[in-house]
């Protein structure tokens, strides 16, 4: 087969690697061109494997014939300058019958475990039970991250307690904006799951159907928990707004009183050493 492909805009060569276990699971890391083409995957394709090296892509799910592509965005820390930041990061799916191949653009935290582990399997599970498993990982992936969150956000509250400093309410803010990631990346992974279910590749096979009908809906409690911690960092941004609006306007009041006291004498102060006749 003879294959030309695109040079790969998003990731330099050197960091592609192939990972074909001799079953129908394949996995790519920020696959170049020749691995697309190693893979046995079409040259009409490579922008499916584009689209996975775009941190910013969504979830979906698209039919091609024999062919289902989809996209899942798991939950990834940032690094040790902002370890409360949190954003998503695309896995890509392509299920073909009993072959089943796997995208990423660079290795997953929730994802390397299994992925080692299907790696040394001698008979690996089916594809649909793959998908099923991954769905699975996925929601507890999101599970993992909230916990993580909402304990940011209790140290974060006891850190403001005691110092009020620009930087806890900094960081505050970034804890917000991951749970309001984490709400918009939900909502799409809920459709796409949603679909998943009702793919006849998956209905046929009860086990992985019952499985991502279970990560469904603990997709669907982590949205609503993202959504619950996302109203309550945003509460106490306001609350603790307040408070320092209200030092503000306390300290004033005290100052403006000193300045009242200190304004008789320096009234009279200034009358007297004006060069003309006064009592005394």
């Amino acid at each position: 087969m003879d294959v030309s492909l695109p040079a790969d805009p998003y990731h330099p060569p050197a960091s592609s690697s192939a990972l074909v276990n001799g079953s129908g699971w394949q996995h790519l890391t920020a696959p170049r061109p020749t691995d697309w083409e190693r893979a046995g995957q079409l040259a009409d394709d490579w922008d499916f494997a584009q689209d996975i090296l775009d941190p910013d892509e969504r979830s979906w799910l698209r039919r091609d014939g024999g062919r289902v592509f989809i996209t899942l965005q798991f939950p990834v820390k940032g690094g040790d300058a902002d370890a409360d930041s949190w954003e998503q990061r695309p896995l890509g799916v392509i299920l073909q019958g009993p072959r089943i191949t796997t995208v990423l653009a660079r290795e997953l935290a929730p994802l390397s475990p299994f992925f080692g582990q299907m790696e040394h399997l001698s008979s690996p599970p089916e594809s649909v039970e793959i998908l099923a498993a991954i769905l699975k990982i996925l929601a507890q992936s999101y599970e993992d991250a909230l916990h993580e969150l909402n304990a940011a956000i209790h140290d974060n509250e006891q850190q403001l307690d005691w110092t009020q400093s620009n930087g806890d309410f900094f960081t505050l803010l970034e804890i917000s904006k991951s749970l309001t990631r984490f709400e918009v990346a939900l909502v799409g992974n809920i459709a796409t799951a949603f679909k998943i279910s009702r793919l006849p590749e998956i209905r046929d096979d009860l086990p992985a159907t019952r499985q991502i009908d279970t990560a469904l809906l603990e997709l669907q409690v982590a949205h609503e928990r993202a959504r619950v911690y996302a109203g309550t960092s945003t509460s106490m941004m306001d609350a603790y707004a307040g408070m320092v609006q209200n030092n503000i306007n306390h300290g004033l009041k005290v100052v403006t009183v000193l300045a009242m006291i200190f304004y008789v004498p320096s009234l009279l102060a200034t009358l007297y050493g004006v060069n003309t006749t006064l009592p005394f």
